[in-house]
């Protein structure tokens, strides 16, 4: 596990690259200003995401921007690799910045195709998959933890509520399907 110190500098760098590619910043001095965007190549409803990504921050009482990036399996792997040490693809990924205005709160990283197979397994659509993730990842942001079974139920009650609250069925056991595969 990186220490907290690594962790502020992992988003800043991801944020810093992120301007280094030309794209603009994610908060405004006025307002809040998320950003989520889709570098997957497969269509997405933007507007289910960036509704989720708004509902969240507001919810989890954020003042700061949250950043979404929709992306491959091999992006997602190559961040997982980078950050985690571990050289395989994944759902999402949660980046917590540390850093207070004008940075944002943190970075979740979602990889659709990974999503979208994990909804054929669940009999979920693509949307609603993408929801629950980027409702998984903002709760990272906000604190929860899912490493024990004991966190691990309080954060799936939390994202159940959050999807009756949302109109998205989210199972009250909601878990990474593809995960349990693959151990």
């Amino acid at each position: 596990m990186r220490s907290e110190d690594d962790k502020h500098v992992v988003a800043y760098l991801v944020h810093r690259i992120n301007l280094q590619r030309g794209r603009k910043p994610s908060f405004s001095c006025l307002m809040i200003s998320h950003i989520v965007e889709n570098q997957s190549g497969i269509a997405v409803d933007l507007d289910v995401a960036k509704k989720v990504c708004d509902y969240m921050a507001s919810r989890c009482n954020f003042n700061q921007a949250v950043s979404i990036l929709l992306t491959t399996n091999a992006e997602i792997q190559d961040l997982n690799r980078r950050f985690r040490q571990v050289d395989l693809p994944t759902d999402v990924l949660t980046f917590p910045s540390g850093l207070g205005l004008p940075f944002p709160i943190g970075d979740v990283a979602v990889s659709v195709e990974y999503a979208r197979d994990q909804a054929g397994m669940r009999g979920a659509s693509l949307d609603h998959e993408i929801a629950a993730l980027i409702i998984h990842g903002i709760l990272h942001l906000k604190g929860f933890d899912d490493e024990t079974e004991a966190d691990k139920k309080v954060m799936q009650s939390e994202m159940q509520a959050v999807g009756e609250e949302l109109s998205i069925p989210i199972d009250a056991n909601w878990t990474s399907i593809l995960h349990q595969e693959q151990a």
